[in-house]
């Protein structure tokens, strides 16, 4: 998604995507995206706090265990 979105052939996790030439618009559509593949909400400080692409895994990661939690003992 984020190598689609930015052009590139390889993303370091640990590179800042603004190196990688991401700025204010493709950061909103890969929000929507992100949001729309794993069925997450992610708020505007949760965006503005992922910086790189280890950042994103780590939140979508604790996004999605909360989800996922949440399910437990519901029939």
């Amino acid at each position: 998604m984020f190598r689609r979105e930015l052009h590139v052939a390889q993303i370091n996790p640990d590179v800042p995507l603004v190196d990688y030439g991401l700025d204010s618009i493709r950061s909103i559509t890969l929000v929507v995206d992100m949001e729309a593949t794993f069925d997450v909400r992610i708020s505007d400080e949760q965006a503005a706090s992922m910086l790189t692409l280890g950042d994103v895994v780590d939140r979508i990661t604790a996004l999605l265990t909360v989800n996922a939690g949440a399910g437990e003992g519901q029939a």
